[in-house]
């Protein structure tokens, strides 16, 4: 209740915040009906620059060789039941031992035309010497071909009517503001039935990709049940290209995670990680690095 006012003036007060109020709500639904369309548009036009970014990568003649690193870690729990290789106990947070090994490859990817070569040559396994040549990862549990390729599969234009696109938002990757989009197949499909999340840089090229479990090849779900809940099996599979020659991005690691995670109806999730195998990509080589598409940084950024 208001004293020491006029009835002239309470009521002078009362008007002016009904105006201000009115006017805030035409403001906000006019803010609800043009926000949807704006970033519409936007979206249009960052598809449209990053296709011709992946049309590049797509038209490319390449070779390279690189050092690929790789460290692969299994953890066992306190109780595994035999026939499955599952975690039964309450206790299957708790990690009993955990299994290591590492790997030297020197890799080589050639592309010429419409043909792709991938070769590897064993280095060294565990910190012993080796010299295998045309070596099988066959000790690794999840492994992807041509990961330099990997944004062609969402984002080239003759991908994208096959996929629904959302913008996710922004974030810092590294010292460079990206922008992240989702994309998912619009049908089911047995050919590229991809789901993730794309981080977009300032120039758009594709600098990290986030493949969901629904994308790999042969995925089984998997739980188990402890006093903590059901727990269920979930895959983190990331590449994040930092590497870049001559307008394309190169793989400079690849981190897939293996995770079991469990939600209780109170309390916090839980997470416990069972296989993590990462993938480093250093020493880069480039031989060939060409491609028939003319590349103009300005032009595609729109400054």
């Amino acid at each position: 209740m208001m004293t020491g006012i006029s009835r002239e003036i309470q009521i002078r007060i009362g008007l002016t915040l009904l105006i201000l109020c009115l006017f805030s709500k035409v403001i906000s639904a006019h803010v609800k009906s043009t926000a949807p369309n704006e970033q519409k548009a936007d979206l249009e036009q960052i598809l449209e620059k990053v296709s011709v970014y992946c049309e590049r990568v797509k038209r490319i003649a390449l070779y390279y060789v690189c050092k690929e690193k790789i460290s692969d870690k299994e953890n066992h729990f306190s109780r595994i039941a035999a026939s499955s290789g599952m975690v039964r106990e309450a206790r299957a947070y708790s990690i009993r031992s955990t299994e290591t090994q590492n790997f030297v490859y020197d890799y080589q990817l050639v592309k010429k035309d419409e043909e792709i070569i991938e070769r590897r040559i064993l280095l060294e396994e565990n910190g012993k010497k080796r010299r295998e040549e045309n070596a099988e990862l066959e000790k690794i549990k999840y492994f992807s071909q041509y990961l330099v390729f990997g944004p062609v599969g969402f984002l080239s234009s003759s991908w994208q009517e096959h996929f629904h696109y959302e913008i996710l938002g922004e974030e810092l990757l590294g010292d460079e503001q990206t922008l992240i989009l989702r994309a998912t197949p619009t049908e089911e499909r047995e050919e590229n039935y991809n789901i993730g999340r794309i981080w977009i840089g300032d120039d758009f090229q594709i600098l990290r990709v986030e493949w969901e479990p629904a994308s790999i090849q042969n995925y089984e779900d998997e739980t188990f049940d402890s006093r903590l809940g059901e727990f269920k099996k979930s895959v983190v599979w990331t590449v994040d290209y930092g590497m870049e020659k001559n307008g394309v991005r190169f793989p400079s690691r690849q981190v897939i995670r293996e995770v079991f995670i469990a939600k209780p109806p109170r309390g916090n999730e839980y997470r416990t990680v069972r296989h993590e195998t990462i993938f480093e990509y250093v020493d880069y080589k480039f031989f060939v690095v060409e491609t028939d598409i003319k590349y103009d940084k300005e032009e595609i950024c729109g400054n």
